[in-house]
């Protein structure tokens, strides 16, 4: 049995009321927060982001001219394009039966670097044939056509920040990898490969079609999350279809029968077996191309859909007039509640081809009593057709609202995660003691990391070029 002399209730009763005194000091001498959060909602604006949207092609036939005339027709086409990203082809027909002349290189370089220079995201294809004569135009050898992707290696490489992907392996008519003499599995693979070895891993690569894909990396399995952004081949390797939505089969990428009971990945599948294979694959790598010939399969509502599954983030803004013109005079019908509810289908398209992101709500906890460290909470949704494929760097934004004072709060947060319609919640722990007292605005901003171009949020006249204003929050 233990016995507490009067001596010692006394000190443990003093002692008990010290600390409650200290607690009660704290508690109310402690900074108050208090936060506001904004009403957020999506508007239906066309945002114009990095690496996504309608692109215009500009094709450019490279000569023993020098730079001068390269350096015009950049000018030229720039004058008149406003979107963030644009289709270079670059023809090498002059060169099919000999190496690519320092002067031809020099036009290379002056066209990416105008290009880059004006804050465009570029697509990058290289062919030798603008006309169907692929069989003509390619060189004799295949040792030819290696010698030429090592030879522009180095210039692409030089506006990796820029150039967002290349589109093919230089061959085939309009180079899309058809009607060639380099059509089979050894050379689809081997070219492909030097390609890789040679291109900026910051660089994506693409292929015509699913089969030219699963041919390369020798898989039926698409490429999924723990595999992603590697830097291997198979975390490189997307798509483009300039046949999209052209009729059932896409103009010849897909089959009339579905896949065979082997596993030969060289084997094309119908329709809906290979959308859904696109469906996995191009949650991590891009995927675009031209929407053609005016028919069923490119009415609004199944265009939408479709483009939706395939995770298309880029389409020309030039082929087919027909469907586009479709897309123009057709009308999306939404829920009442749908910002886009009666907008044109292009316009609803151009609104959601690549990422789209929309704050949809925020707030704070630890602002209660003494908690050193409350911490700011934002729930994000991507409601675009695909993710964002290159990182950006997320930062809270606090605005001194008196006195104008800023404090950047760098955020933990890889964007590249955000899949359409999965929304998550980025969390920043806030250090009260480097805030002053007084009203602050509080603002979520990212910005491309290659290219340092800010990300522009779908959220109406809360957001600005920059930024997207969350809430305000006052300390005492």
């Amino acid at each position: 049995m233990i016995h507490i002399t009067h001596k010692k209730r006394f000190i443990l009763a003093g002692s008990l009321v010290l600390v409650s005194g200290l607690c009660a000091l704290f508690f109310f001498a402690a900074p108050r927060i208090r936060y506001e959060a904004a009403t957020m909602a999506e508007s239906s604006e066309i945002l114009n982001n990095p690496y996504c949207g309608f692109y215009h092609l500009y094709g450019y036939l490279l000569s023993e001219e020098g730079k001068k005339p390269a350096q015009q027709w950049c000018e030229n086409m720039l004058a008149n394009d406003s979107q963030s990203i644009l289709l270079l082809q670059i023809n090498l027909r002059n060169y099919s039966d000999k190496p690519i002349s320092s002067s031809a290189l020099d036009q290379l370089d002056t066209i990416l670097s105008t290009f880059s220079g004006a804050q465009k995201q570029l697509i990058v294809r290289f062919l030798y044939d603008w006309d169907g004569h692929a069989l003509q135009t390619e060189p004799a050898t295949q040792d030819q056509i290696l010698s030429h992707m090592k030879q522009v290696a180095p210039v692409v490489n030089r506006y990796s920040s820029h150039v967002f992907l290349l589109q093919g392996i230089f061959t085939g008519n309009c180079g899309e990898m058809n009607q060639t003499h380099y059509g089979d599995r050894e050379h689809l693979s081997l070219f492909m490969e030097t390609l890789a070895s040679v291109i900026s891993t910051d660089i994506f690569l693409s292929v015509r079609t699913p089969q030219h894909l699963r041919t390369i990396t020798g898989t039926r399995t698409p490429l999924d999350g723990s595999q992603a952004y590697t830097g291997s081949l198979p975390a490189r390797l997307g798509l483009y279809n300039d046949g999209m939505l052209g009729d059932v089969y896409d103009c010849g990428t897909y089959d009339d029968t579905p896949f065979a009971g082997t596993s030969d990945p060289a084997e094309k599948g119908t329709r809906s077996e290979e959308i859904q294979f696109q469906n996995q694959l191009c949650l991590y790598v891009p995927n675009g191309g031209e929407a053609v010939l005016d028919n069923p399969y490119n009415d609004l509502d199944r265009a939408i859909q479709d483009l939706r599954q395939m995770h298309v983030s880029y389409l020309s803004a030039d082929h087919d007039a027909s469907v586009l013109d479709k897309w123009k005079a057709s009308q999306y019908q939404g829920t009442p509640n749908d910002p886009f509810d009666g907008v044109n289908g292009y316009d609803y398209i151009a609104a959601h081809l690549g990422y789209r992101y929309v704050v949809r709500n925020s707030w704070v906890t630890g602002t209660k009593g003494f908690h050193p460290r409350p911490a700011l909470h934002i729930t994000l949704e991507n409601t675009g057709f695909s993710p964002a494929y290159r990182s950006f760097d997320t930062e809270i934004l606090l605005q001194n609202t008196a006195s104008g004072e800023k404090i950047s709060l760098p955020a933990a947060f890889n964007n590249r995660t955000l899949l359409p319609d999965k929304p998550q919640t980025l969390s920043v722990p806030i250090d009260i003691k480097s805030v002053s007292e007084g009203s602050w605005q509080l603002s979520l901003s990212m910005t491309d990391r290659s290219t340092g171009i800010s990300i522009r949020f779908a959220n109406g006249g809360q957001s600005s070029e920059k930024e997207v204003v969350c809430g305000q929050f006052s300390i005492k």
